[in-house]
């Protein structure tokens, strides 16, 4: 069983501060704080974030911190690739079950000049429940780590992913919000909460590595899950609100308001 240390650094780790990275709690659904330590200040601005560098829609993945879902059984990164420096790490469970983040160097870059280079690295968080998240600052180094969930077994379950940190790592295309779409991704509908008028269709898209379905709470509407790339579209035709969810990892929540 891995112990649920919120840092573990060997001897020469300069990657974060002397007094290790520190987790902020952030409520879940019911209002309760997330498990952890009191927040930690904000990282500083991230290498290459600023607006004269993004333009042409593109943005730092770091930028508002990065996001990473974990749920049955995948973990989502807002992206495969970041720059070094500081970051704000925001971590969800997505899932039905009680899951934790843990996160360690595989493999240092050839250019590995700057803070850790070299080091060992391995960061951890305590386990956290459905819906609820946490939130630390990392300063990372250049190269390759490997993102898992440490509840014993959940790895090999599927649940981790590799996240590359290089200079020179590409900007994401800006999220854009189309009329009558909803995406699915880190473990998130997004918008959580969509207007339409009666008569208009949605489109549901999937972006996660692991399946999901749309669920109505009343039955009304419903897809059978589907997996990255997939899409469920429904019409709505009468006025109201309707409540829905993923059937498979019920703390994934949304809302359809038609009128």
């Amino acid at each position: 069983m891995r112990a649920l240390a919120l840092a573990m650094l060997l001897p020469g780790l300069a990657a974060c501060t002397a007094s290790g990275p520190a987790t902020t709690p952030v409520a879940g659904p019911t209002g309760r704080p997330t498990p952890g330590p009191t927040a930690s200040a904000t990282a500083a601005p991230a290498e290459g974030s600023d607006a004269t560098e993004a333009g042409g829609g593109k943005v730092d993945p770091r930028d508002g911190g990065f996001e990473v879902g974990l749920g049955e059984w995948a973990v989502t990164l807002e992206a495969e690739e970041i720059r070094p420096g500081p970051v704000t790490f925001v971590v969800r469970n997505g899932g039905e079950l009680i899951h934790g983040f843990e996160m360690e160097i595989e493999g240092v870059e050839g250019d590995s000049s700057g803070p850790g280079s070299g080091s060992a690295f391995k960061h951890e968080t305590e386990t956290f429940g459905p819906g609820e998240s946490v939130r630390f600052d990392l300063d990372l180094a250049p190269g390759l780590y490997k993102v898992e969930c440490l509840v014993d077994g959940h790895d090999d379950m599927g649940m981790e992913a590799m996240l590359r940190v290089r200079r020179g790592a590409p900007l994401v295309a800006a999220p854009s919000a189309q009329a009558g779409t909803v995406s699915i991704a880190g473990f998130r509908f997004a918008p959580a909460r969509i207007e339409v008028q009666p008569g208009e269709e949605i489109t549901w898209t999937n972006d996660d590595a692991a399946d999901h379905t749309v669920t109505a709470e009343d039955g009304s509407f419903g897809s059978d899950p589907f997996g990255r790339g997939g899409t469920f579209r429904w019409t709505f035709d009468e006025p109201g609100r309707y409540a829905y969810l993923c059937a498979i990892h019920p703390a994934m929540r949304g809302e359809v308001v038609v009128g």
